[in-house]
């Protein structure tokens, strides 16, 4: 198993901030795996998910929604599948290059469906926001982790009510699968 950067959900709450309120009521002592066990038992797949996408380290996070994009049962358009080869690219070389046609990509994307959020995610994982490389801007560090919960959410949304929380509990298992062996 690899080494988790957080030993308890509350490093996740306290490393995101924007994800606070989200989890209050749950214990945030628990190590990540038994808050994802935790969740999941009480109905929470939803919350999981979202976790999910905060505890993994941002690669392996992009990699997971890939992942599940892959494993949708529609095929891309040829729009979707342009975006989702800019983040296999990001995924295999993550350099400026990489990374900035993916950002551009999914900003420039007119539906921002599920694909062009995993664009996003790629984009938003390091490097600057700004296209003047003499004026940096940083990404806030829980834009890619939003991306991915966006991307994740969308596509469970386009799943027959009836399925979308097995769908969530099946994501959440990757996710955990990712993490237990540290991505790739």
């Amino acid at each position: 198993m690899k080494h988790l950067r957080f030993s308890t959900a509350r490093q996740v709450i306290d490393a995101f901030p924007n994800l606070d309120g989200e989890f209050s009521g749950y214990n945030l002592d628990l190590e990540p795996f038994a808050f994802i066990e935790a969740l999941l038992a009480q109905g929470g797949a939803r919350k999981a998910m979202m976790f999910c996408a905060f505890v993994l380290p941002r690669r392996e996070a992009v990699q997971w929604l890939s992942l599940a994009l892959r494993r949708r049962q529609q095929p891309p358009s040829a729009a979707e599948a342009n975006l989702l080869g800019l983040v296999d690219d990001w995924l295999k070389k993550p350099i400026e290059f990489t990374r900035r046609a993916a950002l551009d990509a999914g900003m420039d994307d007119p539906d921002k469906g599920a694909f062009a959020w995993a664009a996003l995610a790629a984009g938003w994982s390091g490097g600057s926001l700004s296209p003047n490389p003499e004026h940096p801007v940083p990404p806030p560090p829980h834009l890619t982790g939003h991306a991915v919960n966006v991307g994740l959410t969308l596509l469970v949304a386009g799943l027959p009510m009836a399925r979308q929380v097995g769908g969530m509990e099946d994501l959440v298992g990757d996710a955990v699968a990712l993490l237990r062996r540290g991505g790739s």
